[in-house]
């Protein structure tokens, strides 16, 4: 990942009508309506939803041998939510970072399903992350123990692009894979910046109520 909210959508505004003051959320109530949220099945329902959706869409198309998926990682297949529910719900780089190398963080269950859906279906995975090159090893692996075994590929950032919008980044991407002979049919992701740009074909949306990356 790159660039995220530092509000990580716990300061919920409620604007009343006319010219009265926003009333704040107070903070505490906050994280724990994000808990209730993610503990209490309800992430697990919308994911569903959405995927569900996702693969309605894609059976009614014509599937070549190079039809394939791009995956976001963070939030989309693997959870960061046991690590960010540590720091309160907040977010440290450097702290992120060491967690990212521990390569330890969880499976989401319905894109795990999602992913098993396409193996069968023999539908290509690609997996393209703004994790850095530095994360690359780390990363494989916890995707191979998370039991993502068949992928054609995992693409993290460059120190060259890492400067480079995360929506940006990625359609530079999507459009290298599809001149490369990919045909792109649907993209996953948690973020609009992974789903924006061209070369995306289906869009499926997984939600993310714990920071937005811009």
């Amino acid at each position: 990942m790159s660039l995220r909210n530092s509000s990580f959508l716990l300061l919920v505004l409620f604007y009343a009508c006319g010219t009265q003051a926003p009333q704040m959320l107070n903070l505490d109530t906050a994280k724990k309506l994000i808990q209730n949220y993610y503990e209490g099945g309800l992430f697990d329902k919308e994911c569903a939803e959405a995927i569900n959706v996702g693969i309605a869409e894609i059976e009614k198309l014509k599937l070549s041998r190079n039809s394939a998926v791009v995956f976001d990682i963070d939030e989309t297949v693997l959870s960061n939510y046991e690590h960010t529910k540590e720091l309160g719900f907040g977010y440290v780089y450097d702290l992120y970072e060491k967690w990212l190398r521990q390569g330890e963080a969880k499976a989401i269950p319905e894109t795990k399903r999602f992913y098993n859906w396409l193996v069968q279906k023999n539908i290509k995975v690609i997996f393209l992350t703004g994790r850095q090159a530095g994360d690359f090893a780390s990363t494989k692996k916890n995707l191979l123990n998370e039991g993502f075994t068949n992928f054609d590929t995992l693409i993290v950032r460059s120190e060259q692009t890492r400067k480079i919008p995360a929506a940006e980044w990625k359609a530079i991407e999507r459009e290298r894979l599809t001149k490369n002979g990919y045909e792109i049919i649907a993209c996953i992701g948690d973020q609009w910046s992974d789903l924006v740009g061209g070369y995306t074909g289906i869009k499926i949306k997984l939600p993310n109520n714990l920071y937005i990356i811009e």
